[in-house]
């Protein structure tokens, strides 16, 4: 039978502060150091064994974290120290369900003291029900996990053959060294010239700079198109969002912006300031703003711009680096000195395409559905807590989404 009762959260749990150690002072290992915005380095030494539960006091205040292995809690974190018995993925959703950034006693920089966590009155379970509800929960989360290491897997075949054929050049390689080139039928080898020309590249291809092969459309500056009550509004896609989805933290945005400035999924996203970086967007309909480009193009597919853009980021991340009195960022200029290499024959990047776009398409389906499974799991989450929902109504529309 399911029984629900209320007490403090320090009834079910004891939450210590984390030890504080810097990159510095850490050694080679496998252990993961979690601070409050997650894991933050490898050290070779743990605090705790795990499995564990880790929530952020300092900055990123009230994040959780749940850690399926030995572990060091960083100084900005607390950590459970004692599950007094409880199932400890239970405590994690239990924490994950809790509005701990109200109890904000920082006067600059946000900070969770333990001492007001303990006190938070909550509603608790039996073990039984417990287990019963984080295997409803966990289900949804390892599809999710599952499906991340899918669509980096994906990603990264794809990346390893666009750079074979577009950067290394492997397969004319392979032909001018009289071998045949590997991992590809005689009709695609083909394609390929066995020599290259006095430019270094293969014969018959030609060299385009990014700004040629690809459109970089700059986000607008968004706080001239504030939400308007009553009307549809959109969240601001911002550098933030691009690396940690959208947030309770999202500005808003009024639908009613021109609409080259609106953000779908699919689209390619590129932060040529602060924290360079590129991704496919999966979280559905945004604001493009300011420092951030949305890259498509008419000339070459998505797959190819991506990789493109993918390939010089290293060196755009240096550039940016280099930039000392300001904040870190690339120009217009950068993107018509990266160049990128183009075979004239188009049935290579087609017989290119039959590859790598599978596989990239594959990967952002698996980013779509995980944005279908999270809203589902943080849909069931509060319910489940508050036993508004019965496991099995919740473990049944968790079986039907995987």
């Amino acid at each position: 039978m399911t029984t629900w009762w209320q007490c403090s959260l320090g009834d079910q749990i004891t939450l210590q502060r984390g030890v504080d150690i810097t990159r510095k002072e850490s050694s080679f290992g496998s252990v993961p150091v979690i601070s409050s915005g997650g894991l933050s380095f490898y050290h070779n030494v743990s605090i705790d064994n795990g499995p564990g539960v880790v929530i952020g006091r300092k900055g990123s205040l009230g994040t959780v974290y749940w850690v399926n292995q030995p572990y060091w809690p960083h100084d900005t974190t607390l950590w459970v120290k004692d599950f007094k018995g409880n199932d400890s993925r239970f405590v994690y959703y239990a924490l994950k369900s809790l509005d701990t950034k109200s109890l904000d006693v920082g006067s600059s920089n946000p900070t969770l003291n333990r001492n007001h966590v303990h006190p938070i009155q909550i509603w608790w379970t039996n073990l039984d029900t417990q287990r019963e509800i984080t295997t409803a929960l966990s289900a949804l989360d390892d599809k999710i996990e599952l499906n991340r290491r899918i669509a980096g897997t994906l990603e990264e075949m794809a990346r390893a053959l666009y750079r074979s054929w577009f950067v290394d050049f492997d397969p004319v390689r392979a032909k001018a060294e009289g071998r045949e080139p590997a991992h590809m039928d005689g009709a695609t080898a083909a394609l390929f010239p066995d020599r290259f020309g006095e430019d270094g590249l293969p014969e018959g291809w030609h060299s385009r700079s990014l700004e040629e092969v690809a459109d970089f459309l700059n986000g607008a500056a968004l706080q001239k198109f504030p939400p308007e009550e009553g009307c549809e509004s959109l969240p601001v896609i911002k550098i933030a969002e691009l690396r940690l989805g959208i947030t309770e933290k999202t500005a808003r945005a009024s639908a009613n912006l021109p609409t080259k400035y609106r953000i779908n999924n699919g689209d390619v996203l590129f932060s040529w300031s602060g924290s360079l970086l590129q991704k496919v967007w999966t979280e559905g309909a945004g604001a493009l703003n300011q420092h951030l480009f949305k890259v498509t193009s008419e000339h070459v597919p998505k797959w190819f711009h991506y990789y493109a853009v993918d390939q010089h980021m290293d060196e755009f991340r240096q550039i940016a680096a280099s930039k000392a009195t300001t904040m870190g960022h690339i120009q217009r200029r950068h993107l018509r000195e990266a160049m990128v290499a183009l075979p004239d024959d188009p049935r290579i990047l087609e017989a290119a395409g039959r590859i790598v776009a599978a596989a990239f398409d594959r990967a952002i389906a698996a980013s779509l559905e995980n944005q279908t499974l999270a809203e589902l799991r943080d849909t069931l989450l509060p319910k489940l807590m508050s036993g508004d929902i019965r496991v099995g109504e919740a473990r049944e529309m968790a079986e039907a989404a995987e």
